[in-house]
């Protein structure tokens, strides 16, 4: 109900996300399911169904809204995307949403894995919205500096699927074993690597590694401004979008 509110409101221009949930928080309240892909499959099917006024599916294991029916819908019924990073939760979205939102760092090559990933039964043209720390600046290095902190949790065992794909995954890896803690980690990262994972650098380069995102299939690009100052990070990421005529 509340979505398609926010659908009636802005019409359009809404993108409902969902994801599998915190495990850490859901576990402390009881909710953590056994089957965490078959809830977001059936908690998918159903919200696809019922935010376009038809009736919900059949009762499942987790999800139960059989025949239930919102008297106000959309207009423009809102895609559904799942925000998950795992190759079989991406199939699930393949099978039962319009596309993927992926977490920063998502560089080209984590872009096209996830598509390859969603399998054949995805939709033909597949909303995929992806995050990325970003700076712009017109020394490079001052760019490449904030991003680096964002990129701290890459070394993690998490963040393996954004970091497979890339052709430095193992070198990567031998870097964070051989780093004392993250932060060491991210501050002596190789500047190839950050321009990788990120989109930093000069408005130029900004310009190209948001280009390359969405050449690799990315149909939303979001910029996560990096660095103390936010709004003075956003001003600066202004000068990475396209000039108008």
């Amino acid at each position: 109900m509340e979505l398609a509110t926010l659908a009636q409101l802005h019409p359009g221009r809404l993108i409902a996300g969902i994801g599998h949930g915190m495990p850490g928080w859901m576990r402390q309240v009881g909710s953590w399911p056994e089957s965490p892909l078959t809830l977001i499959k059936e908690y998918a099917r159903a919200l696809r169904l019922l935010i376009a006024g038809e009736p919900g599916p059949e009762n499942g294991r987790y999800v139960r809204c059989e025949g239930v029916i919102l008297t106000e819908i959309p207009d423009i019924v809102p895609p559904v995307i799942l925000g998950v990073r795992g190759p079989k939760s991406q199939a699930v979205a393949g099978e039962v949403a319009d596309g993927l939102l992926l977490a920063e760092p998502a560089a080209p090559g984590y872009i096209t894995a996830s598509l390859r990933n969603l399998g054949p039964a995805a939709a033909h043209s597949p909303e995929i919205v992806i995050y990325d720390a970003a700076a712009v600046d017109d020394d490079e290095e001052a760019a490449l500096a904030p991003v680096r902190a964002a990129l701290e949790p890459v070394g993690e065992p998490q963040w393996a699927a954004h970091i497979d794909p890339l052709p430095f995954a193992e070198e990567l890896r031998a870097h964070r074993a051989a780093s004392p803690d993250a932060r060491h980690f991210a501050r002596t990262m190789p500047a190839d690597w950050v321009r990788a994972l990120s989109i930093a650098g000069t408005p130029a380069r900004a310009r190209a590694a948001i280009d390359a995102r969405h050449a690799a299939g990315a149909t939303s690009v979001v910029l996560a401004p990096a660095g103390p100052d936010r709004l003075a990070a956003l001003e600066s990421l202004a000068r990475a979008l396209p000039c108008g005529p």
